[in-house]
């Protein structure tokens, strides 16, 4: 099974995938950020894009990435990375969907408060930061999103939000 978990920037993604891997069989965490990375930092500068999802490039390399991870890693894999276009979805996850393969779509959902806590409070962006200021593209794509399954993210930890995954049902 592949676990793509979307949510708003600093809602915890990564934190819980890192809580969901152990209870997976075999799972493996992969990182589009590092594609997106590679991607952004070979392009010139005339070329920058706002978000990896503009790179038309990222979005096809993510899918045969999974892909080809699906066809020959014997392990569940969790990709922990925000999805605001609903295109992004049909040219990853609906394409690997459309290929056979299992894939769980989670959106990780919050308010404005507790993202900008999680991010401005414990100090790990600056008020003025692009994540936070992005914080209303990422709510209206979370309200948006009629194919994940949501959970919110209030109060709970990346424990509890891990083991709520987990016990999700198979489809």
């Amino acid at each position: 099974m592949i676990y793509w978990l979307n949510g708003a920037y600093g809602v915890g993604k990564t934190t819980v995938a890192e809580a969901l891997q152990p209870l997976l069989r075999n799972a493996h965490i992969f990182d589009p950020e590092m594609v997106g990375n590679g991607i952004r930092d070979n392009y010139p500068d005339s070329l920058f894009c706002e978000t990896y999802e503009e790179y038309p490039i990222w979005l096809e390399t993510n899918y045969k990435l999974l892909k080809d991870l699906y066809e020959r890693y014997d392990g569940d894999i969790i990709a922990p990375m925000t999805l605001l276009q609903e295109s992004s979805y049909t040219a990853i996850i609906g394409r690997l969907l459309g290929d056979g393969i299992p894939a769980r779509y989670i959106y990780l959902d919050a308010d404005e408060a507790t993202l900008k806590h999680r991010m401005i409070d414990s100090g790990r962006e600056e008020p003025d930061s692009w994540c936070v200021r992005h914080i209303p593209a990422c709510l209206d794509a979370q309200a948006a999103d009629t194919r994940a399954v949501h959970i919110d993210t209030v109060g709970r930890t990346p424990q509890e939000l891990a083991a709520l995954i987990a016990a999700l049902p198979s489809k």
